[in-house]
């Protein structure tokens, strides 16, 4: 078995900027953890996360610059190349993001546009498509061109470039930001973009990691997955996320707390690749499949019993 990530070489570093918390009541910040690009080995920077206090936000202390996202984002990024994954990835993929496709049916009407900002390869497009309603209007948003390029022969209505820069108003009924919040640097615009973008009674559906889960306090010191050194910049909790969302005027509905076995083979995979047996961490991965199978029946026996996990979904709405 071949692991899908490689330990850095000798790649040199990358130029930061100083980040800040989103919050302006914090009034102080305690280191959390130090760590490197353990998956892609894009750059030689030992990268801290700190947590900003009374909020709680988990921010990037020293960020990848704006210039440096091409060296960040390699061609190779997984959500650049989903569509190339062996078949059963991409069946068990779709299996759980099939309950993102029940979600959004819950929220948008029979004809109703959705925006998937920061699609990737459009693995979530393609599902909406083919489960959704006939009468949805898909469109992505995306940096990356290729993948564009390929959604728009598919057929999607595309927006390439930063959301911010995506023209109207009110003209969605469902922004989707999957997996993505946590990517930006500018998260205010971000959300401006998306009110702003928004019809009024339109939902913006956001997931994200989430410092609450027990994979989180057991590796939080430097090999937790959700931190995806370097390209994770803000990480939330259910509580955080709901305020800011609130100070930009969505108002928030529903948060939920998901399985991420992900973030629980990543954190195992970083833990061995340092460890006295770094040969063995090829072995903790997604394709693995016992092991997923595993911390997956644990994560949805822990959000069943009322436990958080380090994946939340909340859905907010825009008003009149």
């Amino acid at each position: 078995m071949s692991a899908p990530m490689t330990l850095p070489d000798a790649a040199q570093p990358v130029h930061t900027e100083r980040a800040a918390s989103l919050f302006p009541d914090d009034t102080a910040v305690e280191p959390l953890a130090r760590g490197r690009d353990f998956e892609y080995g894009t750059c030689s920077n030992e990268f801290e996360f700190v947590r900003s206090l009374p909020s709680g936000l988990v921010y990037l202390r020293e960020r990848p610059a704006p210039n440096e996202l091409g060296r960040i984002y390699p061609p190779h990024y997984e959500p650049y190349r989903f569509e190339s994954f062996p078949a059963f990835i991409r069946m068990a993929r779709d299996f759980v993001q099939r309950g993102k496709v029940n979600v959004v049916r819950q929220l948008a009407g029979e004809k109703a546009d959705l925006l998937d900002v920061g699609c990737g390869s459009g693995a979530m497009l393609r599902l909406l498509r083919r489960y959704g309603k006939p009468g949805w209007v898909l469109h992505a948003n995306e940096m990356h061109e290729p993948s564009l390029l390929r959604l728009d022969q598919e057929g999607f209505v595309t927006h390439p470039g930063p959301i911010e820069q995506v023209p109207g108003q009110a003209r969605f009924d469902v922004i989707l930001l999957n997996q993505v919040i946590e990517h930006f640097a500018d998260i205010d615009a971000l959300l401006q973009a998306c009110r702003r973008l928004l019809k009024p009674g339109g939902y913006l559906l956001v997931e994200t990691p989430s410092t609450s889960g027990l994979d989180f306090k057991w590796f939080r010191a430097r090999h937790w997955g959700g931190y995806h050194f370097p390209r994770h910049f803000y990480l939330f909790n259910g509580d955080n996320l709901s305020r800011l969302l609130s100070s930009h005027g969505l108002q928030v509905s529903r948060v939920s707390y998901l399985a991420s076995p992900a973030f629980w083979t990543q954190s195992l995979h970083h833990r061995v690749s340092e460890s006295r047996w770094p040969k063995l961490a090829r072995w903790f991965h997604l394709t693995n499949v016992p092991l997923t199978m595993a911390v997956t029946a644990f994560d949805l026996l822990r959000a069943a019993c009322g436990g958080r996990t380090s994946n939340i979904r909340v859905v907010a709405r825009r008003g009149c």
